[in-house]
């Protein structure tokens, strides 16, 4: 065995790899979060999809960590303290572009359940209130137009899919060139006219020190009474207690949120009270395909790092 590894709870045949490699601890960090936190001192990697790793922890691991391995995209100071393990020497790697898919998906299944109020309709069926049915007239995809906040590879799979929905699109992204937004048909843009003229507004951007609460009071004003919001990226982008009054004022018609700004949703939060804002919770890379993609590629750069070679995908490199 060639070290001590931390997992959360995956794939059969992900885990069996891994345990013919290495010694495993599989812990959820939700159900068991004191004993996600002890083991992270006593392990040489982890591999992580949802659960912190600070930097007292990497401190405390008094350099046995080597790698923190996420099965996903993104990786910010919610999950990861970078700084800290830059200073530790200790690697961190991201899976790019392995749940894109399944997010844009996501994306659009919320859009259409925004714009036709399928999960109110849903619940007037099983309150026996059919004839409630013109309560919930909806508007069309086709003919609006979303704006896409962040056009990496998820922001990129919502713009094909928009195309196909007959959609027109804007695109803020600073940090691309605006042929890449009008090869595939949009329209590249700032983030204000963005908000100003978007039937829908998707967020697809990194939590950084630059987006953090970024879609505030002042941005929300800009939005149609209209128009939706819809995060699938990182709940701090959002600041929650200004999309509140925006909702409770029907400043916007309605948000989807798939992240909040702390993780789980306590159950005493305001936005809990609003009847239009649907949740989901943090479900965008959950799918077969995308959990796959994600934890096979993990586990192998785990294994990459604990043989004594550089992993494939770090997220900076270390000195």
């Amino acid at each position: 065995m060639m070290g001590r590894v931390l997992v959360e709870e995956f794939q059969g045949d992900v885990l069996k790899w891994l345990r013919e490699r290495v010694e495993l601890v599989v812990i959820n960090p939700w159900i068991e979060p004191e004993r996600w936190e002890l083991e992270i001192l006593r392990v040489d990697g982890v591999i992580s999809r949802k659960g912190k790793i600070t930097r007292e922890q990497m401190k405390k691991s008094a350099g046995r960590l080597k790698i923190i391995a996420r099965t996903g995209v993104g990786v910010d100071p919610s999950r990861v303290d970078l700084d800290a393990a830059r200073e530790f020497n200790i690697w961190v790697t991201n899976m790019p572009g392995s749940n894109a898919v399944s997010v844009a998906e996501l994306v659009f299944g919320q859009m259409i359940a925004l714009v036709r109020h399928t999960f109110a309709a849903n619940q007037a069926v099983r309150q026996n209130r059919w004839s409630d049915y013109l309560r919930y007239i909806g508007t069309e995809l086709a003919g609006k137009t979303v704006g896409i906040v962040g056009m990496g590879n998820i922001g990129t799979r919502v713009a094909m899919r928009a195309r196909a929905f007959e959609m027109n699109f804007l695109v803020c992204d600073p940090y691309i060139p605006e042929s890449h937004v009008t090869a595939l048909g949009g329209k590249w843009t700032d983030l204000e006219r963005l908000l100003r003229e978007s039937d829908l507004v998707t967020l697809h951007c990194p939590l950084t020190a630059e987006t953090a609460r970024m879609i505030d009071t002042s941005r929300l004003r800009l939005m149609k009474p209209s128009a939706y919001l819809i995060n699938a990226a990182r709940g701090g982008i959002v600041d929650e207690a200004a999309l509140y009054r925006a909702l409770k004022e029907k400043r916007i018609a309605g948000a989807a949120l798939d992240v909040v700004d702390e993780e789980p949703l306590r159950q005493d939060h305001p936005l809990l009270q609003l009847d239009n804002i649907i949740f989901t919770p943090h479900l965008g890379a959950a799918t077969l395909e995308a959990s796959t993609r994600g934890e096979w590629g993990a586990a192998e750069e785990v294994i990459r790092v604990l043989e004594g070679k550089k992993p494939k995908n770090p997220v900076m490199e270390l000195s």
